[in-house]
């Protein structure tokens, strides 16, 4: 059995087979393996140095732009009680109590008041990331400066990441500083003006001692004058002790309501000087409520996500921050930035006017509720003192001066508890003034060695994801966008034809006598292929009706040369009768180089008139197949096939061949082809797997039909040799 020699590699459609693309049957299954990995294959060449190329550069910028962060923190502790020197305070069990303290605390170190004097320090307002900000208190209160509680501890973790390790670790101390600072500048001034009232008030009270004891004395000197017994009675002119006094618990009881009283008005007083002061409601509490106000939070969203958008762009595109979209992103933010601030003003005087107000309130409440137990403690000392009053009278029916020194020695003894009440008092607050503080330094910020992360592993992983995920993308849409025959079931949907066969491909190499059995295994399935076809396309249409054939596709490197010379070879085989084959793609020939014969002289030249079609023929090839090669063009095509001279090689042809195989060119590329197909008693549109486009096919078919052609089916040429050995089985042969 005759073969046909090997194509040549610039011509043959096999160059063109090897790339191989795995679409999915009618393109409905997106991304599946098997499309994937055709288009691999057929676009690996560019994919790799892509891939490599995008590699290199996203993560070349991410390096380049890559600054190591670093976090300084310093610790304090919060203790649950407050530390004491000699008076501790009353024991708490409330939780509740504890809890906002801490909070208060952790506000209080992101509040304005703290941050705005740690930022005047020329040194840290040197950061970097506060100088990129238009408020860095603002920035550092909200994101900026971390404060944390550890778990359920007393510790508070106040931390600052960023670029500068030193500016980071002086930013934190500057903070802590402040805070410590600030907190003791005001309860020292705090517990100041409460031991200068007390003072006031010890020394108010000691005159009034001294008064009444002056009269005890009085009093002693003459009851000793009209009775010396009673001298006997008469103790230090400072304490005189009364046993068996019927006055002595309401006297106690007395003293200390009048005690409470007096406390109470103290209260009283110290609020009452606060009224005429505005209230001060904390920066950081009426930013919070501004922010919370609807308009204000859209705006915030929206500058959220452009910044989002905008660190995408800066890391995704090539110019970086010159890039045209993130410069408008940057306009859109700084407009953003302005709306924003004009919303937080016209809402900032209303909002704090209002917080101003309910502290007014608030304050006014505490002072009425303070009243009222002033009233109420007033009552109870009036109504203590009218029974007092009345006891006195009672007893002084019966008493004399006696009585008058009884009553004044209680007076005095209720008069000394007050004052040592009160000078208890201010010699605990001067003493525990002192005294250890509840928040107390564990640790200040030392310099981070370390950075929080040696290489940017999340923007690496991104880039090598996007950069393996974007150009593979990029040719997979185009390959959905291109839509490739993959299958004969897709051929025949797109054409409505049936298709006659599916053609394996054509081996590389032909094989040889030392050849592997794989060759010759390849070479085989392709010839059986052929014969498949030659019998599929007898069987289905009546024999004497089918002499010329014409062999198309759509464009060219469709593989429509490969499948008419091996099926003028196999008729030939089958039917032992001569069978001539010519090539009337005259514009690209191709059939000479199968063949290895010479180009001229051929059709062209007979339909030229220069030369005689019986000097045209080839039959050194084989006895059975004949060839007819293109010949040399000296004129256009068209004009070649204007006249009837065509019609004329058909009829001569015809009276002496069974069958003429007539590999025409490409329907879409050359419009010649039509003609040879009319004359044609059958078409055979050729597709090559994985190559051929539906869109090419569905014209080419229209444009045959259109011209009167009678297209008798479809040959899908280039399926895989193990795909085709898979779906139709191999049944080989050997010669005796």
């Amino acid at each position: 059995m005759n073969s046909l020699p090997e194509p040549s590699r610039s011509s043959s459609p096999v160059s063109v087979v090897r790339r191989q693309r795995a679409i999915s049957s009618g393109g409905d299954n997106d991304l599946s393996l098997r499309f994937a990995v055709g288009v691999f294959s057929q676009w690996w060449k560019t994919l790799v140095p892509a891939t490599l190329f995008a590699l290199a550069l996203s993560i070349g910028l991410i390096l380049y732009l890559f600054e190591p962060q670093y976090r300084a923190s310093a610790w304090l502790l919060i203790q649950d009680r407050q530390p004491y020197i000699a008076f501790p305070e009353e024991s708490r069990t409330d939780r509740d109590a504890t809890r906002k303290y801490v909070h208060t605390q952790i506000e209080l170190l992101r509040s304005p008041l703290i941050l705005g004097r740690a930022l005047g320090q020329p040194d840290v307002s040197d950061t970097p990331e506060l100088k990129q900000r238009r408020d860095p208190v603002d920035w550092l209160s909200r994101e900026g400066l971390q404060v944390i509680p550890k778990g359920d501890s007393e510790l508070l973790e106040i931390s600052f990441t960023g670029a500068d390790p030193k500016l980071s670790a002086k930013l934190v101390d500057a903070v802590v500083n402040a805070y410590f600072a600030i907190r003791d500048e005001r309860s020292s001034t705090q517990i100041q003006s409460i031991i200068m009232q007390l003072e006031d008030e010890k020394t108010r009270r000691a005159e009034g001692i001294k008064l009444l004891q002056t009269e005890i004395r009085q009093l002693q000197a003459q009851m000793a004058a009209k009775d010396p017994a009673l001298a006997s009675a008469t103790l230090r002119t400072s304490d005189v002790i009364i046993s068996d006094n019927p006055l002595k618990s309401i006297q106690e009881s007395l003293s200390r309501a009048q005690v409470d009283h007096r406390v109470l008005e103290s209260q009283v007083a110290a609020l009452e000087s606060t009224l005429d002061e505005a209230p001060s409601v904390p920066e950081i509490l009426v930013d919070r409520q501004v922010d919370q106000r609807p308009e204000v939070q859209e705006v915030i969203s929206q500058i959220n996500q452009k910044r989002v958008a905008m660190e995408q762009v800066e890391a995704a595109a090539v110019r970086g921050k010159e890039d045209p979209r993130y410069t408008d992103l940057e306009t859109q933010i700084t407009s953003l930035e302005t709306t924003l601030n004009a919303l937080r003003t016209a809402n900032r005087s209303r909002i704090q006017n209002e917080m101003t107000a309910m502290s007014a309130l608030e304050r006014q409440q505490q002072l009425e509720d303070l009243r009222t137990q002033l009233i109420t403690q007033r009552l109870i000392v009036q109504n203590m003192r009218s029974n007092y009053d009345q006891m006195v009278k009672d007893l002084s029916l019966s008493g004399s001066q006696t009585l008058d020194l009884r009553l004044k020695e209680h007076e005095l003894t209720q008069l000394q508890t007050i004052f040592d009440r009160i000078s208890d008092r201010a010699a605990q607050l001067a003493t525990e003034m002192y005294a250890p503080r509840r928040v107390e330094p564990v640790q200040n910020a030392r310099i981070p060695e370390v950075p929080l992360e040696t290489l940017p592993w999340k923007q690496l992983l991104l880039a090598v994801v996007g950069s393996l995920c974007v150009p593979f993308g990029l040719c997979a849409l185009f390959e959905r966008s291109v839509k490739r025959v993959t299958s004969i079931e897709q051929l025949q949907v797109e054409t409505s034809l049936p298709v006659i066969g599916e053609i394996a491909r054509l081996p590389m190499r032909q094989p040889v006598v030392s050849a592997s059995r794989g060759a010759n295994y390849e070479l085989g399935l392709f010839e059986e292929s052929v014969d498949s076809l030659r019998t599929g396309l007898i069987l289905s249409h009546d024999r004497s009706a089918i002499q010329v054939l014409a062999v198309t596709s759509a464009v060219s490197g469709e593989g429509k040369s490969s499948v008419a010379s091996q099926l003028a070879v196999s008729l030939a085989r089958a039917s032992s009768m001569p069978v001539l084959l010519i090539d009337g793609d005259m514009r690209a020939p191709d059939l000479h180089r199968i063949f290895q014969i010479n180009v001229e002289p051929g059709l062209a030249n007979v339909l030229d008139g220069s030369e005689k079609i019986t000097a045209c023929i080839n039959k050194n090839w084989s006895d059975n197949v004949h060839v007819l090669p293109a010949g040399r063009l000296a004129k256009s095509p068209h004009k070649l096939l204007g006249g009837y001279r065509f019609e004329a090689v058909l009829k001569w042809t015809r009276r002496r061949y069974r069958y003429i195989v007539i590999d025409t060119p490409p329907v879409l590329a050359a419009s010649e082809s039509m003609v040879m197909a009319r004359l044609a008693d059958g078409v055979l549109l050729c597709a090559m797997r994985d190559v051929s486009r539906e869109s090419h096919v569905r014209m080419a078919l229209d444009r045959l039909t259109a011209v009167g052609a009678k297209p008798m089916g479809t040959v899908l040429s280039g399926v895989p040799t193990r795909q085709y050995a898979r779906r139709y089985g191999s049944y080989a042969y050997t010669q005796q």
